[in-house]
């Protein structure tokens, strides 16, 4: 049979090459008169399992230190356990079988989230569509998938963040994912991305009409698919897998070196850690320390705030490792997307939530001294707005300091900027500030209106020339006052923006552990003079498109040495 070339939208980047595993979604009958109560029960014991199914998820993906998956997960839970939906499947159940009025149900909301033709919602569709279908199949007693005893490619019309999430239990045979549907922004990609699992969405029916078994080459990069490919396209795309392999490795073997640029310019690369699995897999790859510890995380069930002792119990494992190095901790960032029981329809968030409450920030502020000894402790505001915040705050912590064995000089104190007007006021706040922290994924919400919740879309939004202008702006002010600047949101990982970061005169670096690698790679194949005239362009481009180009450009052209050869696209070789 000769081969047959897919072109859909690139999701996840990567090459892999594998044998069809076909996941079909069954297909409830639609006949009404089948309900009643015995189905309005089955239908809600569904949503039921599904919701216990992603807590199971999220704690398995937070153990494992993958903080975003695990929010993602938490937030389709609380979808499967959404009265107006559970409501609306009762009422559809007492005519339906219990499958169609799931279906029927998370369809309608997802057709009424889809029309609101907002960037977050429409992600949120996708994942009420997918929740009715994994619902749908619970009750028809289909699993999933079956974990393939072969390399393969998975292949359906849609997956929800669930079912990506299971992967793992393939046992590392999943090497790929292809969807006939789908966005290269949706949930399901960006944990795609955090599982390094090559994907491409958007492919089309034809897709579907591949028989299980089936050889594909997938070009993640592309948002390309081969199925049933030719020798030689299996043979490039063989040799691209292997070429991935091997930069992988080079980068590894590069850990002992400092992230410096051929110029001497010396920057400072830590990690975004929650979970003491992140921390070491930061320390295993070389990072200074950790730059965001986020601390929040494990009280978005809480009924109320978190005390002393609920702090520490979760501070000192992941502190641990860290006796010595810097230990950067964000105070509790509460409100938006991480919400929990108690704050309900609060609209406060960050530093200005936690200063409403300051029995519940001097708890925390004694945990972290009492759990951080050893450690460099560096203790972080979100969502600092105003100087008079962080004299309030750091009030609270002399305090603190006063009631625990703290030895030693205070911790330093540093301030998130995260807003438009905090940067505008990045001056006053560094006459307060011992470091600064520039949180990219709101900034970029903040300025742009952008959802924070896209990482991917975020980080290259982070190349906007108004965005560009606020981090230059906090660089200014921090360096007026002697004090570092760093980047902690996910612009920090993404390589043509590390470009025009290290221009902008950024001082650290905090990004996820699996990307400590590459980033130490650009940062040593950048010449900082060269890096600064770009980042200077940048900040004249006309869109973030051009800018984004202008670090890409930088990166390729100075940075090759230390990342190896751009890996072949297969558009090339099937054309």
């Amino acid at each position: 049979m000769s081969q047959r070339v897919l072109h859909g939208l690139a999701a996840a980047g990567g090459v892999a090459v594998g044998r069809a595993l076909v996941v079909h979604d069954p297909e409830p009958a639609e006949t009404e008169g089948a309900g009643g109560e015995a189905e309005q029960d089955r239908a809600v014991a569904a949503l039921g399992l599904v919701a216990d199914e992603l807590a199971r998820l999220a704690q398995v993906a937070r153990a494992a230190g993958r903080a975003e998956e695990a929010d993602i997960l938490d937030a389709n839970r609380l979808i499967a356990q959404d009265p107006e939906l559970l409501e609306e499947v009762r009422a559809l159940a007492e005519s339906a079988s219990a499958a169609a009025s799931v279906r029927r149900a998370t369809a309608r909301h997802a057709d009424l989230l889809s029309a609101l033709d907002d960037p977050l919602l429409a992600a949120r569709a996708a994942d009420v569509r997918q929740l009715g279908r994994r619902a749908a199949r619970l009750l028809s007693g289909a699993p999933t998938f079956s974990p393939p005893r072969f390399p393969a490619i998975l292949v359906a019309r849609d997956l929800g963040p669930a079912d990506v999430a299971e992967l793992e239990l393939a046992g590392g045979r999943v090497r790929g994912i292809a969807l006939a549907e789908g966005a290269g922004t949706s949930h399901v990609a960006i944990m795609a991305r955090s599982l390094e699992l090559p994907m491409a969405v958007g492919l089309g029916d034809e897709l579907l009409e591949t028989r299980e078994g089936e050889e594909i080459v997938l070009d993640g990069e592309n948002g390309v698919v081969v199925v049933a490919p030719a020798p030689h396209v299996r043979r490039r795309a063989l040799a691209a897998v292997e070429r991935r392999l091997g930069e992988r490795r080079t980068l590894a073997q590069a850990r002992d070196l400092p992230a410096v640029t051929r110029d001497g310019r010396e920057l400072r690369l830590l990690c975004n850690a929650s979970t003491s699995a992140e921390v070491a897999a930061g320390l295993a790859a070389a990072a200074e320390g950790v730059g965001l510890l986020r601390t929040e995380l494990a009280f978005l069930e809480f009924e109320t705030w978190p005390e002393e002792a609920d702090h520490l119990a979760c501070l000192e494992p992941v502190l641990a490792p860290l006796a010595g190095r810097i230990a950067t901790v964000r105070t509790l960032d509460f409100g938006a997307d991480k919400t929990p029981p108690f704050l309900a329809g609060t609209t406060e968030r960050g530093l200005a939530l936690t200063l409403a409450h300051p029995e519940a920030l001097t708890d925390q502020l004694r945990a972290f001294l009492r759990a951080a000894a050893g450690a460099r402790l560096r203790i972080l505001l979100p969502m600092v707005e105003a100087p008079d915040e962080l004299r309030t705050a750091r009030r609270l912590l002399f305090e603190a300091l006063d009631t625990t064995a703290w030895t030693g000089a205070a911790p330093e104190v540093g301030a998130m900027i995260e807003t438009p007007a905090a940067a505008a006021r990045a001056q006053e706040i560094a006459v307060e500030a011992a470091f600064l922290s520039i949180g990219t994924n709101d900034l970029v919400q903040y300025t742009l209106g952008l959802d924070r919740e896209l990482p991917l879309a975020s980080a290259q939004a982070a190349a906007d020339p108004a965005v560009l202008g606020h981090v230059a702006a906090v660089v200014e002010a921090a360096h007026a006052r002697g004090i570092p600047v760093e980047v902690c949101g996910e612009a920090a990982g993404e390589p043509p923006l590390v470009a025009l970061l290290v221009g902008l005169g950024v001082d650290e670096l905090s990004v996820a552990p699996a990307r400590l690698d590459e980033v130490r790679a650009v940062v040593r194949g950048l010449s900082f003079a060269a890096a600064a005239r770009t980042a200077l362009a940048a900040l004249e481009a006309g869109s973030a498109e051009a800018s984004l180009g202008l670090g890409r450009a930088l990166v390729s052209a100075e940075a090759r040495d230390e990342l190896g050869e751009a890996r072949d696209s297969l558009d090339g070789v099937v054309a």
